[in-house]
């Protein structure tokens, strides 16, 4: 009876151990995938992506009868969500890229900053205008400050005035350079209308980076020029604490899957005995 008894105590202490690796391990998996698999992706994007012209209509309609009035924080209303009438019949579909070489980010651009689409990538914020280019505009794009299965705009606070982010759709690459940031509430909507004369993006993330994150960190940047994607400058290297956190994650996730079949292997050794 008592040996019953330990047998069971350890298959209860087998599984709490393979359960308390897993956890960890299945986000640290899934942000080494993203991060791996991040450039194929975005070059299957640009391979394959064509702007058809009922889009390129839908999105100069939106632009014009954009209503600042009514931009809503996405990380304080994880159910709202919006409709863009001309991408009705596929509101998943990915419209852009984001490519920001220093912080070795390419995410995809969703419409509408939906808790679902944020967790695939980051998202323009509806009453902004999309990100297109275009004088007297000014497009908000929102990403988690770190996300449970990718970083994604994690490292947004180590962008410095000069740096470059680039906005990919279609064949067109825009180019930005980064101007300022910000603090704000996330009541401060204000703070993200268009400026004078500017062709404006801005990334939009959580402050500060440790929770609780009441706050909205705010990077502008401006339009540099058009440029081909063939030409396209990459002359600006990864930031190397950025390049250093990738590294440590890659090792953290090694070293929890060989635990994790390491436990397994003694678990069915155990019950085979």
């Amino acid at each position: 009876m008592k040996r019953k008894s330990k047998s069971v105590y350890v298959i209860i202490g087998y599984l709490l151990i393979i359960i308390g690796i897993a956890m960890p391990l299945y986000g640290f998996f899934n942000i080494s995938y993203r991060n791996l698999f991040e450039n194929k992706k975005y070059r299957d994007y640009k391979k394959e992506e064509l702007i058809i012209d009922e889009e390129k209509k839908g999105v100069i309609s939106y632009n014009e009868n954009i209503n600042g009035n009514y931009i809503v924080d996405p990380f304080t209303s994880e159910e709202y969500s919006t409709e863009y009438e001309f991408y009705k019949k596929n509101p998943d579909k990915i419209f852009a890229y984001l490519e920001i070489p220093k912080l070795d980010i390419k995410k995809p651009i969703y419409l509408d900053a939906s808790y679902e689409h944020l967790d695939m990538g980051v998202a323009h914020i509806d009453g902004t205008s999309l990100p297109v280019g275009g004088v007297n505009k000014r497009s908000v794009i929102a990403g988690h400050r770190g996300w449970y299965r990718d970083l994604m705009f994690f490292n947004l606070h180590k962008l410095e005035a000069g740096d470059k982010v680039f906005i990919v759709r279609g064949d067109e690459t825009l180019e930005y350079k980064v101007t300022d940031t910000e603090v704000i509430l996330p009541s401060d909507w204000d703070a993200l209308q268009p400026r004078e004369n500017k062709d404006m993006i801005t990334l939009l993330t959580c402050e500060p980076l440790r929770p609780p994150r009441p706050k909205r960190l705010l990077v502008n940047c401006e339009r540099v020029s058009d440029v081909k994607e063939d030409v396209k400058s990459k002359d600006e290297s990864v930031d190397r604490s950025v390049k250093r956190l990738d590294i440590a994650i890659y090792a953290i996730t090694f070293v929890l899957m060989s635990l994790f079949v390491l436990a397994i292997y003694k678990f069915i050794r155990y019950l085979k005995q």
